[in-house]
């Protein structure tokens, strides 16, 4: 028998229901996984109200996770039992075990533990493929990140920094400066102190404006976004954790802005290309060149409590249920 999360409706975190279920075995090109650690995002917010996905009850939400393999199906010949694998953007997470397709998985190194995997697969895919893709970052950019404490921001900011960009980074409030500063970010300004942003990072840059803006966050930066950039830079909107943005077009028009709205799929479509992505990821943080990865860790029962703070916005880098 397995632990599992289920929801019978869609609404806030009070919904979620932990039951036991029995797993089998898998079948062709499946795997048993034995996960030891969940990722915690902010589109599982939106998966767990209904706004995204949908399906019929019970669903069980949560899209990564790491952990061990338990047991291998018929035609499974890149895994064996006992492998230590990461898997992003497969729904059904929320579980002690599940069935899951081989080809999905990526391995694990020795010198990464389950819950930096289940943190940072996601997200470290995502940051890559953003700042090597949708805008390529190098020497001499000069670069704003918004929710520069949060986990996506966090390794945008080393990613670039190790590329050889300035960074700029903003929080949501004075107390998650330092967070944002231990990332690596040449100046940081929160959001809720009053301070005029753009008239800050138009000193900062000579009048000019940074080069591209990754905005995870959305409707409440999106014109901060806009404003910040220089004539022809470059807008990514890669998330909308404060509601979906609303872009003024005129305003995009009359100063040459390229503003893009990709998805990890859409960057990187090919599985063999997000696996030399997830080693060049895992590389990295081997070799400390993207920091300490900060976690907080929650049992996997107590999943409410991990969806409340990260709604709440009260939490910085990554949230990880464990079992």
């Amino acid at each position: 028998m397995s632990l599992v999360i289920h929801q019978y409706a869609f609404g806030d975190a009070g919904t979620f229901t932990a039951e036991q279920e029995n797993v089998g075995e898998p079948g062709p090109g499946e795997v048993r996984l034995r996960q030891r650690a969940i990722g915690v995002n902010y589109i599982d917010l939106a998966f767990r109200s209904g706004a995204v996905g949908g399906g019929g009850f019970p669903v069980t939400i949560g899209l990564e996770a790491a952990g061990d393999v338990e047991a291998v199906g018929p035609g499974v010949t890149a895994f064996k039992v006992g492998d230590r694998v990461t898997y992003t953007s497969m729904p059904g997470a929320n579980a002690e075990k599940r069935l899951i397709q081989a080809s999905s998985l990526f391995r694990l190194p020795d010198g990464i533990t389950y819950e930096q995997g289940a943190a940072m697969t996601a997200k470290g895919l995502t940051a890559g493929a953003l700042i090597t893709k949708a805008y390529p970052v190098g020497e001499g950019d000069v670069i704003l990140v918004h929710a520069a404490a949060g986990g996506v921001g966090s390794l945008l900011i080393r990613w670039a920094t190790a590329a050889g960009a300035a960074v700029i980074g903003t929080v949501g409030s004075t107390a998650k400066i330092p967070a944002a500063e231990a990332n690596g970010a040449d100046h940081v300004f929160a959001l809720d102190s009053g301070r005029d942003v753009v008239a800050e990072i138009q000193r900062i840059t000579g009048g000019r404006g940074v080069d591209a803006v990754f905005d995870g966050v959305g409707r409440d930066t999106v014109g901060l976004s806009l404003r910040a950039v220089r004539e022809n830079g470059t807008v990514v909107l890669f998330g909308a954790s404060s509601g979906r943005p609303a872009v003024d077009e005129e305003l995009v028009s009359r100063r040459g802005i390229t503003v893009s709205r990709p998805s990890l799929d859409a960057l990187v479509p090919d599985h063999d290309e997000r696996r030399s992505l997830a080693d060049d990821l895992f590389e990295l943080v081997a070799g400390g060149d993207l920091g300490e990865t900060v976690i907080t860790t929650y049992p996997l029962t107590d999943i409410a409590r991990a969806h409340r703070d990260l709604e709440s916005r009260r939490t910085t880098g990554s949230l990880v249920l464990t079992i």
